[in-house]
């Protein structure tokens, strides 16, 4: 499963949902007939999409199971998740999070740099946080230094910046 938003807040007294979106698309969420929802994909229980909305940076959800503030407050915090069917597929050149997370980095010389750990969503660019034994290296993933992504090898090349692998 794929996590497209988490529970930020209740809304209201009949059991709404606000939910940061993790994701480029809220007009994902028009289409969707129901969401998985819990701490991780392994705990999250499925939940019918009664009605939705879409609020500035934020979709709310009312969920048929969630009645009451009180069960949203419960779930605040937790994560929606949708299965990988219906995913929406990202743009060309644009990847899922988890798609990159554990791919292997090399030069174009063919240098191994190490393993992508973790994805840093800044404002300018994203951030692909790179390990390779105690040492750790932030790869900005702007098309000067991502060459290449090959999803099946899990590998990706990089043109590193004057400075970067130091």
């Amino acid at each position: 499963m794929i996590a497209v938003g988490r529970i930020t807040k209740s809304v209201g007294i009949k059991g709404e949902v606000r939910v940061a979106m993790l994701t480029d698309s809220p007009e994902r969420f028009v289409k969707l007939k129901a969401v998985w929802c819990g701490a991780d994909e392994k705990a999250a229980v499925r939940f019918s999409i009664v009605s939705m909305r879409i609020e500035q940076s934020a979709v709310v959800l009312k969920l048929k199971e969630i009645d009451s503030r009180t069960l949203a407050d419960e779930h605040r915090g937790e994560y929606l998740f949708v299965e990988t069917k219906d995913a929406v597929s990202p743009a060309k050149g644009s990847y899922f999070i988890h798609d990159i997370i554990g791919m292997k980095v090399v030069t174009e010389a063919g240098e191994e740099v190490g393993i992508v750990q973790d994805v840093m969503e800044l404002p300018a660019n994203d951030v692909w946080v790179v390990a390779s034994g105690t040492k750790e290296f932030l790869i900005p993933a702007i098309k000067e230094v991502i060459r290449q992504v090959d999803l099946n090898a899990r590998t990706v090349v990089i043109r590193p910046l004057e400075g970067m692998l130091e």
